[in-house]
């Protein structure tokens, strides 16, 4: 028969590396989903850019037509200045091409404005394109590789939940149901080793040198007088 603590051993490590290994599966869907939100994070942001820069040009196309419509005004009130039979009127005319002339100024100055943002945002559209595409398809790279994990941990876990079942059924009842009482108290680890200068890999509490002795020497089981953790070597 094995011996009974490195039985009690293997099926620590086995239990320790199930867990790890459940909750790197019982992740899995929240980490995809999390990717996934990324991605369309990452179209709505580029969406956003080509949007404003869509509005940009609209903007700058209506400020042109305001701008025509400005010097249609414009040139209307030139000819009508000629025209003006008395003072008061040409004073008035010549008012009112002022007043044209800052409305056409500003329209002017509006529309370079607009313009230079339109080049910003179409340099920022460029330069966002390829990083986009090279993003969101690193992303979806990871998700491939990780549901091609997720295949790997289901079959681990299967080989280790077929260990544990035959580690199980080699151990003595009694020292089974030791282990698996500590195992729920302790915070899933049930077996502690005895570290080189006689400490308890557990909890580093001293082990007296009889109890060490009796670890490595005899079949028995022992405990670490401070956590109650089964001791090995």
């Amino acid at each position: 028969m094995p011996d009974l603590k490195e039985l009690l051993k293997a099926l620590q490590a086995t239990d320790t590396e199930l867990q790890e290994l459940i909750a790197q599966k019982e992740a899995i869907p929240t980490t995809i989903e999390d990717l996934k939100t990324q991605i369309e994070k990452l179209r709505s942001d580029f969406e956003t850019l080509k949007e404003t820069l869509t509005n940009s040009k609209k903007n700058v196309k209506l400020a042109e037509l305001n701008l025509a419509s400005q010097e249609e005004t414009l040139a209307r009130y030139n000819a009508q200045l000629f025209s003006a039979k008395t003072n008061e009127e040409y004073k008035a005319f010549l008012k009112e091409i002022e007043n044209s002339e800052k409305k056409k100024g500003l329209l002017e100055d509006r529309i370079i404005a607009i313009m230079e943002e339109i080049e910003a945002e179409e340099t920022q559209l460029g330069k966002r394109e390829s990083e986009h595409k090279h993003e969101i398809a690193a992303k979806k790279t990871e998700i491939a590789e990780i549901q091609t994990s997720e295949a790997t941990i289901v079959e681990r876990i299967q080989t280790l939940t077929d260990k544990r079942t035959r580690l199980r059924n080699e151990i003595p009842k009694d020292s089974l149901d030791a282990y698996d009482r500590i195992y729920k108290n302790k915070g899933a680890l049930a077996v502690a080793q005895i570290l080189e200068d006689d400490r308890c890999g557990a909890c580093l509490n001293p082990v007296p040198a009889q109890i060490a002795i009796e670890t490595s020497q005899t079949d028995h089981l022992t405990f670490c007088e401070y956590c109650g953790r089964i001791l090995v070597v």
